[in-house]
């Protein structure tokens, strides 16, 4: 698994990748925040700004997303109960990525521009607000 961080790279995509790890607290390796200290490939990230159209904020929103149904299944697993440190977890990012949503949206089909991944980006703009408004 590649993992890069280098905020100040005169790369294009290593710039944006080490960006969005910065957004969402993957900047250290072996120390990531995903369930026992998990980081984020470099290639699960680049895949996720080609749906979010390369917008940071739109991708750093599906990355704590993921983050948080990864927290809710580990949480799950254990049965630790609804004050656990995993369902917590879960709730943070869940609503960090509410915020990141509120301020920036989500990316359709209209956004993209022939280059991405455009024939499979479905708007779950409502499925989204209804589940986590669960939270």
């Amino acid at each position: 698994m590649a993992f890069t961080y280098l905020p100040d790279s005169p790369n294009m995509a290593t710039f944006l990748r080490s960006q969005l790890r910065l957004l969402v607290g993957d900047t250290v390796e072996n120390d990531g925040p995903r369930p026992f200290k998990g980081n984020y490939s470099d290639s699960e990230l680049d895949a996720l700004m080609r749906l979010e159209a390369a917008d940071l904020n739109r991708s750093a929103a599906r990355v704590l997303e993921i983050l948080s149904a990864e927290w809710s299944r580990l949480a799950g697993t254990y049965k630790l109960g609804p004050e656990s440190e995993e369902s917590r977890q879960a709730t943070e990012f869940a609503a960090r990525a509410a915020v990141l949503r509120e301020q920036h949206g989500f990316t359709t089909t209209a956004d993209l521009d022939g280059t991405g991944a455009a024939s499979g980006i479905v708007d779950w703009t409502a499925a989204y607000v209804n589940w986590i408004g669960r939270f």
